[in-house]
């Protein structure tokens, strides 16, 4: 031994360790000669050899009662009988200069017997590298499994020695060698090697219940990780199901502590964003090697709803939904979105996990959760439309029927992202229900409404302003007499009521403005051209002749510089027409200084209408609602933030109908040719002069429907059908139907000082209803209520829940969402199952449920938890 590596072991023993006596026995005088060269400050060295050992008690004890002493004894230590310091060694420290020894010093451990462990585990000790991480995770209080198992976290590079972390590391590298279940990874191999392997086999059999072999416990057999693997999760799902079935006998560990823990280990891991890819490639392997989805298919959905362990589950649960909702009641339909939010809050499709297996997860159950709005609107309204008047009926519609349209592109867009056959039944069902069933009722409605009110000639509605009157009832109010504010109208083409009232909610879930909307009756035909013009201020509105070009005021409407001039001739050249792209554009000086001086801007914005209404990317059109609706949010916000506006109105020229699937002839009308006197046709109308009479269309003119000076007449396709012309017809405009002439109107306001506390938004409150919680059973329901109905200014809460002693988790987590609009409390209840991990409670210590923020990681309550368990082990 070098005389630093000495010196420095003799002063922890000293000044670290703080005794004043230390015995040090040499038997083979080995260091004789190095006890001169010893400079320990302020001790003093005996050497044994030839003194009275009684001399020297009674020296050490009353003359030099505080005198630090190094006693050398260069010789065996005698036996405790014939021992004449043997008093004194009870609070005298122990020096040992053998390696193993100085090893124990080092590592500061404290049970002597612990020499001897380390000497048969010189193979892992010899290894510098290896010492050290040991010696950084290595605690005083350790046992021989202890150490050992803070080896085997020094083996796999692990921060701590719990069994569940060991596993976590030893699953990871596992999968990076792609052992499967029929290998080890190469950590275990090293364990075994160095004789580590028994003692991660007792603190499995202690934890998790491993029913270990004598041979493993023993370290004649290795531990096999494949089939650890295989009954962990095969207890897991049990546990999750709350049976074993017969398959699973020889698999699942059956006691209550060890389905515990189990689940909770598991929860752990899953939860780990640094394990959870090693789990689901595990979780994989068992799978097939077990054929769960054979071993499934049998299974209740509702007994599989809470089952996190395979994917196949996952699978299993969204195929039975895709085949069960369509014909589905109401309640069960509840049901079903009890279900899909379970598994949202779940492992497979969890929000806190964003990689492409999660997100294609979470856009099927967009997708079914769509379809379940949808069914249940048609389930409300299983006798179909039968309003009295146009009025109650497009009235019907802005308050609740716009949600079909919704739904059904919800739906089409996340099916559509999600890209499988799996839901090709339901695609089907879908498109059933929304174009044979709603679309048929309302139309049949609509039109019997229509022809019975002769509404085409008398093109109004009470308390619904005209479209043609935008800028006389709705631009012009809100000009400022004194021109000292500004006004932004963002016209959005073809951007129908149902995307609106979606983008007022998502302007209202921000603290900075508050949107309302309304509705305008639009003008017929319902396309581009008329409608923009409408828009603008005008004294009057024709059709050049023989085309289809609208003139306001005897002048052009159509381009960004004509409608420029049309607004600074209605307000005294303080107007600008602009584009949307070149509005994007500005930085937020660039905008100031390009609005100085305008009370009045005009927004042209052309993301639906420009992919919808041509051939080749028509079906794109509802990706281009959401990405319209994007936008346009993202645009409101622009102009209130930036450009010194306190106000923004976001209208349309006209809505749209579009379908995902292909057209037969039962969607068209029997005209194949236009008739004489035509100058423009489009799938949903016909413009002319002098059209003749025919019985299959709806013939009006547009000094009725949208106040022109002309006689320009129309024909359009009764309901929702198209005429038999070339091109496009997934995607039309230009009739009457409410997707088509319920042109919105949103009024975006922003807010300051006391307006914007007001609408301060904040997560719902959740609470356990009991104050007093008691644990008896290793797994437990604890009952937790959303105080407040979910509303635009309280935002549901994702929380974790746990139990935890002091800052130490001892329990699995749950994830649960609360998100209830319900002014029931019993509706807005939802209970966490959580699992004991371990069995070493004491009903005298204090432990408490956690409710953490899932997203902020907060913590936000904690309440004391009694537990008592009466039993630690049982089956189930």
């Amino acid at each position: 031994m070098k005389p630093d590596q000495l010196q420095e072991g003799l002063q922890k023993v000293f000044f670290s360790e703080g005794h004043r006596l230390v015995f040090w026995y040499d038997a083979a005088e080995s260091f004789v000669d190095a006890l001169d060269e010893l400079a320990l400050d302020g001790v003093q060295v005996l050497n044994m050899e030839g003194q009275s050992t009684f001399g020297v008690k009674l020296r050490l004890e009353l003359d030099e009662p505080d005198v630090p002493t190094l006693l050398y004894f260069p010789y065996a230590e005698p036996a405790p009988e014939n021992d004449w310091l043997l008093d004194i060694k009870l609070y005298a420290g122990r020096f040992d200069a053998e390696p193993t020894s100085l090893m124990f010093n080092e590592l500061g451990l404290a049970r002597h017997a612990l020499r001897e462990h380390l000497a048969q585990r010189k193979v892992f000790l010899n290894a510098k590298s290896r010492f050290a991480a040991l010696k950084r995770l290595v605690t005083p209080e350790l046992d021989e499994d202890g150490v050992d198992l803070v080896m085997c976290a020094a083996v796999v590079g692990a921060p701590t020695a719990d069994v569940a972390t060991l596993l976590f590391h030893l699953a990871d590298e596992a999968v990076k060698e792609d052992a499967g279940l029929e290998n080890n990874p190469s950590s275990l191999d090293a364990m075994a090697k160095y004789g580590l392997v028994p003692s991660l086999v007792r603190a499995l059999q202690l934890e998790v219940g491993y029913p270990a072999s004598d041979a493993e416990l023993s370290g004649e057999a290795t531990l096999a990780f494949g089939p650890l693997m295989l009954r962990l999760l095969t207890t897991g799902y049990c546990e999750s199901i709350a049976d074993i079935p017969d398959w699973a006998q020889r698999h699942a560990i059956a006691s209550v502590n060890a389905r515990a823990t189990s689940r909770a280990l598991l929860s752990r891991w899953r939860d780990s964003s640094r394990f959870y890819p090693a789990f689901d490639v595990i979780s994989g392997w068992v799978a097939e090697a077990l054929r769960i989805e054979d071993k499934i298919r049998e299974v209740p959905l509702e007994q599989l709803a809470d089952v996190a362990t395979f994917e196949a589950v996952e699978k299993r649960l969204i195929v039975e939904l895709c085949q069960a909702i369509p014909n589905a009641d109401g309640r069960a339909l509840e049901t079903f979105r009890d279900v899909i939010a379970k598994r949202l809050d779940g492992y497979w499709a969890s929000r806190h996990k964003n990689d492409e297996r999660r997100q294609f997860y979470r856009q099927l159950y967009a997708a079914l959760t769509a379809a379940i709005e949808l069914f249940s609107l048609r389930q409300k309204h299983a006798d179909g439309f039968h309003y009295s008047s146009v009025e109650a009926l497009y009235q019907a519609y802005c308050d609740e029927l716009y949600r079909f349209d919704t739904a059904y592109r919800h739906y089409a867009v996340a099916s559509d992202s999600a890209g499988v056959e799996l839901l090709k039944p339901l695609d089907d069902a879908v498109e059933h229900c929304y174009e044979t069933w709603f679309l048929g009722q309302l139309t049949r409605n609509w039109s019997e409404r229509i022809d019975a009110e002769d509404r085409l000639r008398d093109w109004k509605l009470p308390r619904i302003p005209h479209q043609q009157h935008f800028y006389r009832d709705t631009v012009s109010p809100h000009l400022d007499a004194h021109r000292n504010k500004r006004l932004v109208v963002i016209i959005s083409d073809a951007f129908r009521y149902e995307a609106a009232e979606e983008l007022r909610e998502r302007i209202n879930a921000k603290r900075y403005s508050k949107a309302t909307l309304s509705t305008q009756l639009g003008v017929v035909p319902s396309y581009t051209t008329l409608g923009m013009a409408s828009l603008l201020p005008h004294r009057e509105l024709e059709y050049q002749p023989g085309s289809d070009s609208v003139l306001v005021d005897g002048k052009s409407s159509q381009g960004t510089d004509n409608r420029s001039q049309r607004l600074n001739e209605a307000v005294g050249g303080q107007a600008l027409a602009v584009t949307a792209e070149k509005l994007k554009g500005w930085s937020r000086d660039q905008g100031r200084e390009a609005l100085k001086g305008i009370q009045l801007v005009y927004v042209y914005h052309n993301v639906i209408d420009a992919r919808g209404d041509t051939a080749s990317t028509e079906s794109e059109t509802f990706a281009a609602v959401e990405d319209a609706i994007e936008e346009l949010d993202s645009l409101t916000r622009k102009v209130l933030m930036h450009f010194n506006t306190s106000t923004v109105l976001v209208t349309a020229d006209h809505g749209f109908l579009f379908q995902r699937s292909t057209l037969d002839d039962s969607d068209r009308t029997c005209l194949n040719e236009k008739p004489s006197g035509t100058f423009k046709s489009k799938k949903r109308y016909v413009l002319g002069a002098n059209l003749p009479d025919n019985p299959s269309v709806w013939h009006g003119r547009t000094q009725q429907t949208a106040g022109t000076s002309c006689a320009t007449e129309f024909w359009i396709p009764k309901g929702a059908h198209r005429f038999h012309f070339v091109g496009g017809a997934r995607f039309v405009h230009g009739g009457i139907m409410p997707q088509e002439i319920a042109v919105p109107v949103l009024t975006v306001k922003q807010l300051r000082g006391e307006k914007v506390e007001k609408r301060t938004r904040r997560k719902v409150d959740v609470i356990s209803p009991k104050a007093s919680l008691k644990m008896v059973n290793n797994i437990q329901r604890f009952e937790l209520l959303q105080t407040e109905a979910v509303n635009e200014q309280l935002k549901p809460i994702t929380l974790a829940v746990a139990i935890f002693a002091d800052n130490e988790m001892v329990s699995s987590e749950e994830t649960l969402t609360f998100d209830s609009t319900s002014d029931n409390m019993n509706e807005r209840m939802k209970a966490a199952r959580l699992s004991l991990s371990g069995t070493d409670f004491d009903r005298q210590r204090d432990y408490f449920l956690v409710l953490r923020d899932k997203d902020l990681g907060t913590e936000l309550e904690r309440y004391r938890v009694v537990i008592d368990l009466a039993f630690t082990d049982d089956f189930f």
